[in-house]
């Protein structure tokens, strides 16, 4: 990849991750039959998740969004709050396709290259399909829920 400055509203992989957790879940089969390689899901997590693994909340965002619930979500999410952090452990993933950290068309593809236009069209199912693979990477609940 060349060294020019890229100029964009989307993070990427240079910037300051922030709050941002990254886990590769490796390829992803998409809906339309096209194999996704290395994807990766950034989320971010609020609280503690407890011994027994009961206490955690999936929180999912717009489509165009991030992960950074008590930003969008300020009344909501944090210690006293509804989603009490000092009770539950809160987990929000960005999803695939989007531009805050997860794979996505400024994501580089497996030419060196961002996918930009070329990244593959994904449906719902996908994103959900990316979910459950981070989900079953993550110690998060028991694994026999799924």
């Amino acid at each position: 990849m060349d060294n020019k400055q890229v100029v964009t509203g989307a993070w990427l992989e240079t910037h300051d991750p922030g709050e941002r957790q990254f886990l590769s879940i490796g390829f992803l089969l998409l809906e339309n039959g096209e194999t996704l390689p290395n994807v990766t899901i950034a989320y971010q997590t609020w609280g503690t998740l407890n011994a027994a693994k009961d206490n955690a909340i999936l929180v999912n965002h717009a489509m165009t969004g991030w992960s950074d619930v008590p930003g969008w979500w300020p009344s909501m999410v944090g210690p006293g709050l509804p989603f009490d952090t000092d009770k539950y452990f809160v987990v929000c993933p960005n999803v695939i396709g989007g531009c805050q950290g997860s794979t996505g068309p400024s994501s580089i593809a497996p030419d060196g290259k961002r996918w930009g236009s070329r990244f593959p069209a994904v449906t719902i199912r996908d994103m959900v399909a990316a979910e459950v693979a981070l989900h079953l990477q993550m110690p998060l609940v028991s694994k026999s829920i799924y």
